[in-house]
C-alpha cells in the first residue's frame, strides 16, 4: 500500500525537524487509514441497555457485544398470571433473540430451542426443568444461568430460580465459577449487568428497581 511505503520517509523528516514550524499542519483523522490515530482509550463503551420499553414490565435478558446482559421486552405485563409470564420468558429464551435484537448485536448464551419448562412456583422461586445439556458450553454456563434467573425474576412475585432435571435439583455456577446448591437470585448475577441496570453499591448492589415487575 502506498501509504506504507511513504511511512519511513515521513519518520525521517520528523526526526530531523522542520526549519519552519509554520509549515506544519494537522492531518484530518478521517483521511488516516485503518483508524491509526484511534487508541484503546478512545473506543466507545457499549451503552446499550436494550430497546426502549416501558419501565416496570417483564423483560428477557440478552448478551451485549461486551458480554454484559441487557433487557428486551417479552410481550407480557405485570398483570398477567405469574406462571404465564414465566412461561413467556422461558419461551423467549428458548427462541433466541429476535431479528431486530440480532441486528443490534444482541446474542444469547442459551442455545436455540433449549428445553426449559416451568414445573412449579414455590414461595417466590420458579422451579424450571431443563435438559442436562440444554445450556451447552460449560464456559458460558454462568451467563446462561444469569440470563435465566434475571429474566424469570422480572415476573411479578418471583425472587429466584431453582433448576431441576428429572425432578432432581441441579447445582448451578455463579459468575465466579463457584457452584450454588440452593435457589439463585438476581443478586447473585448482578455483576453481569451494566451500571445502568444496577442499583446500590458494593456488596449491596441489586437489580435496578424499575427493571421488571415491582416486588
Amino acid at each position: 500500500m502506498r501509504w506504507l511505503l511513504a511511512l519511513p520517509l515521513l519518520l525521517a523528516t520528523t526526526a530531523c525537524g522542520l526549519p519552519d514550524e509554520e509549515r506544519s499542519r494537522t492531518v484530518d483523522a478521517d483521511v488516516v487509514p485503518y483508524n491509526l490515530l484511534t487508541t484503546a482509550e478512545q473506543e466507545p463503551e457499549d451503552t446499550d441497555t436494550g430497546p426502549a420499553h416501558p419501565r416496570g414490565e417483564p423483560v428477557v435478558f440478552w448478551l451485549r457485544r461486551d458480554g454484559r446482559l441487557t433487557t428486551a421486552p417479552v410481550g407480557a405485563t405485570c398483570d398477567d398470571p405469574v406462571a404465564q409470564v414465566v412461561e413467556d420468558v422461558l419461551a423467549a429464551l428458548s427462541a433466541s433473540p429476535t431479528s431486530a435484537d440480532g441486528a443490534a448485536g444482541r446474542t444469547s448464551a442459551v442455545p436455540p430451542s433449549a428445553r426449559l419448562e416451568l414445573v412449579a412456583l414455590e414461595d417466590g422461586v420458579a422451579v424450571v426443568d431443563l435438559d442436562p445439556v440444554a445450556l451447552g458450553d460449560a464456559e458460558r454456563l454462568p451467563l446462561a444461568v444469569g440470563q435465566l434467573v434475571l429474566s424469570v425474576s422480572s415476573a411479578p412475585g418471583v425472587d429466584g430460580l431453582r433448576l431441576v432435571t428429572s425432578g432432581e435439583s441441579v447445582d448451578v455456577p455463579l459468575p465466579d465459577g463457584a457452584l450454588a446448591d440452593r435457589p439463585v437470585t438476581a443478586a447473585d448475577y448482578v455483576e453481569l449487568l451494566p451500571p445502568g441496570l444496577v442499583a446500590g453499591a458494593g456488596a449491596a448492589r441489586t437489580l435496578a428497581d424499575d427493571v421488571g415487575c415491582p416486588t
